[in-house]
């Protein structure tokens, strides 16, 4: 998606120099007009239908590929504009077409750049965001006798995630009590964040 963007961006600023030093580009077509219109549709039907299932699923692999289909809408957005103006306004305005895609390539790669961010930060198992650490938190505390969530560890894996903590609850009760409320703070988080998140949970007394 970025080298597309990069492409889209290459290919515009080369047309608008090529035109500042007296070279003519085509004038298009209304046929052209209509496939890029057609396009658009098309193409952000398919995005909107994507990232739907990439969002259920949790991936962000289908996410991206979502987002280049967006990036189809977007230069076909800039091709409609640009063939609309050079139709509308004449020949010597055909210059609106690369202009057109320029501004849309600067959109393409910084989506492209976002997404890089968060895959690369999956990779890297870069800790969930400070909001859902605290659900996690507040799932675990709303636990009658358990507090002091400590050492919480989170990531991505895969459309899963990985939670890691220690806790604490008195320690006058027994095992089996503390064996049930851990047994009960798993299937709440499980319960709100899939039934295939990793949990690791160590129980701790309270101190003295």
């Amino acid at each position: 998606l970025l080298m597309v963007g990069l492409y889209i961006f290459y290919n515009g600023a080369r047309q608008i120099w090529d035109v500042m030093h007296g070279a003519e580009i085509e004038q298009p077509g209304l046929v052209a007009l209509i496939a890029a219109i057609v396009s658009i549709l098309l193409k952000e039907w398919t995005y909107r239908f994507t990232v739907s299932v990439g969002k259920k699923v949790e991936s962000q692999a289908v996410i991206a590929n979502a987002w280049h289909h967006r990036s189809d809408a977007l230069s076909s957005i800039g091709t409609a504009i640009g063939i609309g103006g050079a139709i509308l306004l004449g020949k010597g305005w055909a210059v609106l077409d690369p202009v057109a895609a320029l501004v849309v390539s600067v959109f393409i790669v910084k989506t492209a750049l976002g997404l890089l961010s968060t895959s690369s930060g999956e990779l890297l198992e870069k800790s969930l965001p400070k909001e859902v650490e605290k659900k996690i938190v507040d799932i675990v505390e709303s636990e009658p006798e358990v507090s002091e969530v400590h050492h919480l560890c989170t990531r991505r894996i895969g459309s899963n995630i990985a939670i890691e903590m220690h806790i604490r609850m008195p320690g006058e009760i027994s095992l089996k009590d503390s064996h049930t409320r851990a047994s009960n703070i798993e299937r709440k988080l499980r319960q709100h964040f899939g039934e295939h998140t990793h949990i690791n949970l160590h129980v701790e007394p309270l101190k003295d």
